[in-house]
């Protein structure tokens, strides 16, 4: 983080709890002015004053609620990678009759030694393989319904290939590793992850060659380029494997590929292939939308039709709109995952501050 590295006795992969105890203790050091529990009840733009006017609603530790209104130059969204979730009406969900039928946002776990249940997962990517393994390690019958391939990569090769030598104990300062991580030109970036790529085939064959064995379709990214650009284009179609590849291959998660729902029944799915899928959960994790669907719901319509869609790559094969003018006025989009938001994070202040003192022409 800028300022304050994470601790150099920490594990590699730092349980949430841990990061979330950081995140806290970061803003109490740095003395940021972190409002929780607020939320934006309106904006609008007045083009003559180039600033923002906004009411927020706060409540506050002894459960009152304060209004306060604002006058910003400058709105970054920071609302993450993507918005509205993407959760598909099927024929006939209302006729369900068992005891979830949700979006993955909305799902709260697996039931505990249900032994016996059924449960259908719809979609291929992280959420959907988790929650796979989830419902598996608690005793269910779980089939995953996988529409188009997806691009899969161990975690071992994730370490390996994607993240050292830059990001590793005897590596260089994290500073110049985001440098020389996200400085490339986006074509350059592409083709560096397509060299990623042939090693990444090799060392996860076996690993792959099982999944599609096992009836799980797996692809190599947009041209053949891999994890990153589809991460970076579309925000989903990948899985990092954390150990659900193993349980399909095992049989121990069964897959239907190629196929999508028709109907949803009282006690279970049709599938468009006419295959009746019976289940107690249903559970869609059929990922969001971009992330300009997130600008329409905080600021309107009328501010959201100036900005593009959000990611994939425009036509000089750079980042859409993110971390630079959004098309809008004061108006600016930052989001991804810590790496990236290290990094980018002081672009956009730098354009930002440029514009406050008048120099960004």
């Amino acid at each position: 983080m800028p300022y304050l590295n994470f601790p150099k006795f920490w594990p590699v992969f730092t349980p949430k709890d841990k990061l979330a105890d950081f995140l806290k203790s970061y803003a109490e050091i740095l003395e940021l002015n972190v409002w929780n529990n607020t939320t934006l009840e309106s904006s609008t733009w007045d083009e003559s004053k180039k600033q923002w006017t906004v009411v927020l609603k706060r409540k506050n530790k002894d459960g009152s609620v304060e209004t306060r209104t604002l006058h910003p130059k400058h709105i970054v969204q920071s609302t993450g990678h993507s918005g509205k979730k993407n959760h598909p009406q099927f024929k006939g969900m209302e006729t369900f009759k068992g005891d979830v039928l949700c979006h993955s946002s909305e799902f709260r776990g697996a039931k505990k030694n249900a032994k016996g249940r059924k449960a259908v997962v719809v979609g291929s990517c992280n959420s959907a393989l988790d929650i796979s393994q989830d419902f598996y390690e608690n005793g269910y019958d779980v089939t995953l319904v996988q529409r188009s391939s997806t691009c899969v990569m161990s975690s071992k090769a994730v370490r390996e290939i994607l993240l050292m030598p830059l990001y590793h104990e005897d590596g260089p300062p994290t500073e110049d590793a985001d440098l020389l991580q996200w400085s490339f030109p986006g074509e350059v970036f592409k083709s560096v992850h397509g060299d990623n790529t042939k090693r990444q085939q090799e060392l996860d064959k076996e690993l792959l060659e099982g999944l599609n064995k096992a009836g799980f379709k797996t692809d190599k990214g947009p041209k053949d380029t891999g994890l990153m650009p589809k991460y970076l284009g579309r925000g989903g179609g990948y899985y990092i494997d954390v150990g659900t590849s193993q349980l399909i291959i095992n049989g121990k998660v069964k897959v239907k590929h190629g196929v999508g729902i028709d109907e949803v029944l009282p006690h279970g799915i049709r599938l468009d292939d006419g295959t009746e899928l019976e289940a107690d959960e249903v559970v869609c994790a059929t990922g969001y939308q971009n992330m300009r669907t997130a600008t329409e719901e905080l600021f309107g319509d009328e501010v959201a039709s100036k900005v593009p869609n959000v990611w994939g790559y425009d036509d000089e094969g750079e980042i859409r709109v993110m971390w630079r003018r959004s098309g809008h006025p004061g108006l600016w989009l930052h989001g991804g995952n810590l790496c990236l938001c290290r990094y980018f994070s002081r672009l956009v202040a730098l354009q930002i501050a440029a514009q406050l003192d008048g120099i960004d022409n």
